[in-house]
């Protein structure tokens, strides 16, 4: 409207296209008999030394292109222009959305006040200090995505993958992630600590796309930061406050948000290698893994050199010193059981949970739902079955590890030739796990 005001609407004269400012020429009045040059505004009203607001509501007119707007308002022009028209099948929807989430997740009390009693939500445990059921932490490539699918597809727990934020995501059951995983490591020195952080917080926007990671997984951001703006100061300053909070909490039970069970999702190390390998290194084995990676696994575990780690050393010791990290956890008590996703069922994964008993049941209505669904006797019920995997399905047949992968030398392993050391931590922890080493060849079937 205002480049119309402005500079008219566009008009082909002679084959050429030029800007013609409308209503610099009086216009007549089509009710006049005589013709006379008496000015009158779009309604048909005499203008009475207006002749500005006539021009303005003229221009608007003509610029739409439409000979019967001559007898509407002002008003009427304006709710009728095309975007004003389409615009409201956007805004309306948008802001149903945000008030489901809003109602739903953080005030359903208001639903069942309005209601009077008839409709009655979930309560909310946004800004509470009810713990949640469950939170599963889990190496990137272990198959948390399809675990925390799985859940809430078969057994409608509302759990979240890589997100605690229980005000606009259904993350009230628990979440599956593995940066969550933080929360467990073993407290280092201040200094250390603050360095990992700020390696963290100081990356650019690009670093934690494919990581996993944004302070808004953990909630409403304390700053406000605007979820508009992907990454900025403001969500700069919430990353610094949320891993100040939660790296490694659990060592003084210090965490925001707590959960009724901590488990350890784990799956075959070796396998778990395979699939960053081909999610992380550019060019294969023995290509260069990508920075971001490079940045996480210095951050999490700086007294390991990964930016100087062959492509497949980084990935493998990045594995190595998570899953170690967790062993300990599970030792101190800090992390209550483990399983293994290769040989797991969504009810199997229930029941670590405490999903199966009233009395470790933190949501009572969800006891009754999985105890239906995982009733021995209902051997229809697909949460009975192992999960199966339909999601981040990255390794299908192209990266296969043999034991003599992870000796030193080999695809530009920086280590002296030879060297056992990384063979002999996957093996303490395939036994840490019962997952059997002769599965596992130790030469590669093709050279």
């Amino acid at each position: 409207l205002l480049c119309w005001k402005r500079f008219g609407r566009p008009t082909v004269v002679d084959g050429e296209r030029r800007m013609v400012v409308q209503g610099k020429k009086k216009r007549r009045s089509k009710t006049h008999k005589n013709d006379t040059e008496r000015e009158t505004d779009p309604r048909g009203e005499a203008s009475g030394g207006s002749a500005t607001k006539t021009s303005v509501f003229a221009k608007t007119q003509s610029a739409m292109g439409n000979d019967k707007l001559d007898d509407m308002a002002f008003t009427e022009v304006f709710s009728g222009h095309p975007l004003v028209r389409v615009g409201k099948y956007v805004l309306i929807p948008y802001v149903l959305y945000l008030s489901y989430y809003y109602f739903q997740l953080q005030h359903p009390e208001v639903v069942s006040l309005v209601t009077l009693g008839l409709v009655r939500l979930r309560p909310a445990i946004y800004n509470s200090a009810s713990p949640r059921q469950v939170l599963i932490v889990g190496t990137q490539g272990s198959g948390t995505v399809q675990m925390a699918s799985t859940l809430k597809r078969q057994l409608g727990l509302e759990i979240e993958h890589e997100s605690t934020d229980a005000a606009w995501s259904f993350a009230r059951d628990g979440s599956v992630s593995w940066f969550h995983g933080i929360r467990f490591f073993a407290p280092t020195s201040q200094k250390e600590k603050l360095d990992s952080i700020h390696a963290l917080c100081s990356a650019p926007q690009s670093t934690h796309e494919n990581m996993g990671f944004h302070p808004a997984m953990y909630g409403p951001p304390r700053n406000k930061c605007s979820y508009r703006a992907k990454w900025n100061d403001c969500w700069k300053s919430e990353c610094y406050m949320i891993l100040l909070q939660e790296w490694a909490c659990m060592s003084n039970l210090s965490c925001d948000i707590n959960f009724r069970a901590n488990l350890h999702q784990v799956r075959n190390p070796v396998n778990n290698i395979e699939s960053l390998i081909t999610k992380f290194c550019v060019g294969g084995l023995e290509g260069s893994v990508q920075e971001p990676f490079v940045k996480y696994a210095s951050a999490l575990f700086p007294t390991h050199d990964f930016a100087n780690d062959s492509c497949i050393d980084a990935v493998s010791y990045f594995v190595v010193m998570y899953l170690e990290a967790m062993v300990k956890a599970r030792e101190k008590g800090h992390i209550d059981n483990f399983y293994r996703v290769e040989d797991s069922s969504a009810c199997a994964v229930a029941d670590a949970a405490g999903l199966t008993q009233l009395s470790t049941t933190v949501y009572e209505p969800n006891y009754e739902h999985v105890s239906k669904l995982c009733n021995d006797s209902d051997v229809r019920s697909a949460a009975q079955n192992v999960v199966g995997q339909d999601r981040n399905k990255v390794n299908k047949g192209q990266v296969s590890l043999a034991w003599d992968d992870f000796l030193g030398g080999r695809h530009g392993s920086k280590r002296k030739d030879g060297d056992h050391e990384l063979v002999q931590r996957l093996k303490r922890l395939f036994a840490a796990f019962s997952y059997d080493p002769t599965k596992i060849l130790d030469e590669p079937e093709f050279s």
